[in-house]
């Protein structure tokens, strides 16, 4: 896949969005030395076109209570459609799993988890995870630290 032409206004407005996606559309207009109606436009065809996909904010998971930040390697027993399929619409509710990835290699999925308390995960993996339809195996690896995680991604020049 080709990454889009993207001009130096373009490139500019997603630089600031990124690092903050609350700036006001006047601050925005005036760090691109633009002027807020083009800036404006831009920034809702960005949207458009799909290259701004959304906004959000970041919780502080330890402040509200999450202390375990965990990877579960999961595979299934069967890779036919059908099983895949009931295997995500079951993870999909789950408020605990923060993401869920298809994987290449030995494991089918990764789950990324967070609990309470390792009391609280061990109940989550024997009573929520293991009933999960067509799991063969979970490993499971808790986060000690995190050294670097961001959304932000490199912009095509």
């Amino acid at each position: 896949m080709n990454p889009p032409t993207l001009s130096p206004l373009d490139r500019s407005i997603l630089a600031c969005l990124q690092d903050d996606p609350r700036i006001s559309m006047a601050t925005l207009a005036e760090k691109t030395n633009s002027s807020v109606s083009p800036c404006w436009r831009r920034v809702k065809r960005l949207e458009e076109t799909g290259l701004i996909a959304g906004y959000h904010m970041d919780l502080n998971r330890r402040a509200l209570g999450f202390g375990i930040d965990s990877f579960l390697f999961v595979k299934l027993t069967s890779h036919h459609e059908r099983q895949t399929l009931e295997f995500e619409r079951a993870v999909e509710p789950i408020e605990q799993v923060l993401s869920c990835h298809i994987l290449s290699g030995q494991e089918d999925y990764l789950l990324r988890v967070v609990e309470r308390d390792l009391d609280s995960f061990a109940l989550f993996m024997r009573k929520v995870i293991a009933g999960l339809p067509h799991v063969r195996e979970v490993r499971s690896a808790l986060i000690m630290q995190t050294i670097k995680e961001s959304n932000r991604l490199p912009l095509p020049r």
